[in-house]
């Protein structure tokens, strides 16, 4: 019974991620609350917030995901291993200056930037847990996919400092860089290491529960990032820039999964490995992006909508790229 209402709230999982943006959009005030909800942390000047204490659940069950079995079944082929992280980690590099130099007729600089500043945070995030789900639906290699999550999520420790560093040049001062690493790192470690306590037998009974908590969370976290958002965008509208935000967010997102098909048939994958580098090029974890724009760019709020609006065109784009490919013809015979 749970398993079968766990695939079915799958299936419509984009379709619940729109409902909550309209819903954040119509009655933003209930994600508002929830996104102010903060514990002060006693002998720093930080908190956490609700949106972290989410962030950090999700990576957690995401974590709880990894056998350890599938990631020694990929360390034999470390080069499919090292360069799906590798082009992951270097999309920024390669893409934002592309987006800068088509955004310089645009008239407002400020919007240029909090747009730069949304993307750059996107594609300095580790490769996003979804990613497996997605590639395992397309017929891709799930454990090269699962290595490469967990390879960038540990290599997010140069990463995410960097993004953070490079925006706060941009728009102002972030800080909390340490904490925000402790934050993204540590709960997806302590997710792997209480997978490998509790032993698979264990893990494979309580797996359904933890995708429906997981699956609930995504949704919650959308709708609290959404809320703050979309409800000044809606107060104080900007046409202009919503269009704009929507336009560059799809085309770096679709740039950077044509990246991943291009870099695979360039290595010569076979087609699951292909797959598996597709979706893990293109696919960020735009939630623990839109956590810290909200967390440490509140003075800037038009920060979160390219976020917002990469997190839903992302999933736009692993439906389409995400066909099962057919089967080449020695095998069909």
């Amino acid at each position: 019974m749970m398993i079968r209402m766990v695939g079915t709230v799958q299936r419509w999982l984009l379709a619940l991620m729109i409902v909550c943006y309209l819903l954040a959009a119509v009655v933003p005030g209930p994600g508002e609350v929830l996104r102010t909800l903060a514990l002060r942390m006693l002998g720093s000047g930080g908190s956490v917030t609700m949106p972290m204490v989410l962030l950090a659940v999700m990576l957690s069950t995401a974590g709880l995901g990894v056998r350890m079995q599938d990631l020694r079944a990929v360390a034999g082929r470390p080069l499919r291993l090292a360069s799906g992280v590798a082009v992951n980690a270097l999309l920024p590099v390669a893409l934002l200056p592309v987006a800068a130099l088509c955004l310089r007729a645009w008239p407002d600089a400020a919007e240029v930037e909090c747009l730069a500043v949304g993307l750059l945070l996107v594609l300095a995030m580790p490769i996003a847990g979804g990613a497996a789900s997605w590639g395992q639906n397309a017929g891709g290699n799930v454990p090269l996919v699962v290595a490469m999550i967990v390879g960038s999520t540990l290599l997010s420790p140069v990463t995410v400092p960097w993004g953070l560093t490079v925006s706060a040049a941009l728009v102002g001062p972030a800080g909390g860089g340490a904490f925000v690493l402790a934050l993204i790192v540590l709960p997806c470690l302590a997710g792997i290491i209480a997978r490998a306590m509790l032993g698979e037998r264990r893990a494979a009974r309580t797996a359904p529960v933890i995708k429906l908590i997981n699956i609930v969370n995504i949704l919650l976290l959308c709708y609290i990032n959404a809320s703050g958002a979309l409800g000044q965008a809606l107060s104080h509208p900007d046409p202009d820039f919503l269009i704009l935000a929507a336009c560059v967010a799809g085309a770096v997102c679709c740039l950077s999964f044509l990246t991943g098909r291009w870099i695979s048939r360039w290595t010569r994958c076979d087609t699951p490995d292909g797959i598996s580098l597709t979706f893990a090029t293109g696919m960020n974890n735009t939630s623990a992006a839109a956590v810290l724009a909200a967390s440490w760019f509140a003075h800037r709020p038009q920060v979160l909508l390219p976020i917002l609006a990469y997190s839903l065109l992302q999933k736009l784009a692993a439906s389409l790229f995400g066909t099962r490919p057919p089967a080449p013809p020695a095998a069909q015979s």
